[in-house]
């Protein structure tokens, strides 16, 4: 079994390294991940030649993705699906040498690979968290110049669509809409006691 077994994990690494390569530009973790699937194929290819097999090229090439998350999260499959045929192929294996490669390659995928790409999805995710708040924040400050400019009355309506035009309608657009009509109402009560 171990030919068979060796070219399916080949081929599973060949994959890999593929897509690692076509996400390089992303830069770590897949850089780093790339060097790894590299010494994986070089791993199985030695013991493809040790048993006088022939190794087939590598029949992958991949498209960059489309963004880091996108790499992160089609990365994170393909080392689960990994893992997956290595627990296949282990339990069809017999010898013990091309077992042993099997358990370090599985290894490698759950406790290295996994644990960095999460790590670069974490830091994705909290970046972006980031940088919402940091939209809000200068969207609160635009909305303080904008009061300021209705309580003086020197708002115009220019701009007054300029801004309600830059807000996203949903939570934080509907919680400022209702302060302006609160602010507006607040008004008109004021000039009515007057």
């Amino acid at each position: 079994m171990s030919v068979d077994n060796l070219l399916k994990a080949l081929d599973d690494e060949y994959k890999g390294y593929s897509f690692y390569f076509a996400s390089s530009d992303f830069g770590q973790p897949f850089t780093n991940l790339l060097e790894i699937k590299a010494n994986h194929i070089n791993v199985l290819i030695f013991h493809l030649n040790s048993l006088n097999a022939p190794v087939p090229p590598n029949p992958y090439s991949f498209n960059a993705p489309a963004n880091l998350e996108i790499a992160i999260t089609t990365a994170l499959q393909n080392e689960q699906a990994s893992i997956e045929l290595y627990n296949t192929l282990s339990v069809n294996e017999s010898d013990p040498q091309v077992l042993d490669t099997f358990y370090r390659l599985q290894a490698d995928s759950y406790n290295n690979h996994i644990p960095a790409l999460q790590n670069s999805l974490s830091s994705l995710q909290n970046s972006k968290i980031l940088e919402q708040l940091n939209q809000g924040k200068a969207l609160l400050d635009e909305t303080s110049v904008m009061v300021n400019k209705l309580k003086d009355g020197s708002l115009s309506q220019g701009e007054l669509e300029g801004f309600l035009g830059k807000l996203n309608y949903g939570l934080i657009g509907g919680a400022i809409m209702g302060a302006f009509g609160v602010i507006i109402a607040n008004e008109l009560l004021n000039k009515d006691k007057e």
